[in-house]
């Protein structure tokens, strides 16, 4: 019966990528090879996004946010291009995070994919594999970046602005102050994305936020890291779930009778 359950789910997964799949079709119809050019790569976005990238918690996070950051760009230069980007990237990304969010073979096919995080006395590891991981979500973010602004602006300024919010990102994770005060700095992203899009619409250099977003998401995945010696791979401290270490407690061991007898909490031994 569990394997009937099992099996039936994973029917039922794969009949929903199929319906996504049709849905595309149908809609992008007219201008299906343009619109299949942001289809596939959300699909891979996606699958490697559950399947691969959430080995790290950081890449995780980063590339989770960058997902409507980049539906956000889409929709502001569609009109300019004529295909509904935005909306194939968006089916394309459902289809390719129910593709990579479950398993398909194996022992528990039609299941949920769950991964264990190794940890070491500190509760992070490292390791070529994390590094790597994050350096190539870095450079999609940046060449996501490089791409918007040369299609939109490719202006002086927004380039300067890329490399600017990159390096302020990179500062940030590589230098950090206390937690509290990172996690405020933090705050500063979305609040100066929204003043670029004012500045953006008023000097007709409306890639200006999206250079910043992908810039400091960038340099925050490089900034983050370790990058040699023998903690490459580890994240930088601080991190926001880092746990408080542990008070040791003193335990006092009597016998049932003497607690029974003296009615008591026992006390600590000098």
């Amino acid at each position: 019966m569990r394997k009937l359950n099992q099996w039936s789910a994973q029917i039922f997964y794969g009949g929903l990528i199929a319906v996504i799949t049709a849905v595309f079709v149908w809609m992008a119809h007219s201008v299906l090879l343009a619109a299949s050019l942001f289809f596939a790569p959300a699909v891979v976005y996606a699958f490697l996004l559950f399947r691969v990238v959430s080995r790290s918690a950081r890449a995780s996070t980063v590339m989770h946010f960058a997902v409507l950051l980049i539906l956000y760009s889409l929709l502001s230069i569609q009109d300019q291009l004529g295909v509904p980007v935005a909306a194939a990237w968006l089916l394309g990304f459902i289809a390719g995070a129910i593709a990579g969010g479950y398993t398909w073979s194996g022992k528990r096919p039609g299941s949920e994919v769950r991964r264990k995080r190794e940890r070491n006395g500190e509760g992070f590891t490292g390791g070529w594999h994390l590094a790597l991981i994050n350096a190539a979500c870095a450079v999609v973010l940046m060449g996501i970046g490089i791409a918007h602004l040369s299609l939109q602006t490719p202006t002086a300024p927004v380039g300067a602005v890329l490399a600017g919010a990159l390096i302020a990102g990179w500062a940030l994770f590589r230098f950090p102050p206390s937690l509290r005060t990172r996690n405020v700095l933090l705050l500063v992203i979305p609040v100066e994305f929204l003043l670029l899009i004012f500045v953006g619409g008023n000097t007709g250099q409306q890639a200006l936020p999206f250079a910043w977003a992908y810039g400091t998401l960038a340099g925050i995945l490089l900034g983050g890291r370790h990058w040699s010696g023998p903690k490459v791979g580890e994240p930088r401290p601080p991190f926001n779930g880092q746990a408080l270490p542990k008070r040791k407690v003193r335990t006092v061991r009597r016998s049932q009778d003497e607690l029974k007898k003296q009615g008591e909490v026992p006390t600590e031994r000098r």
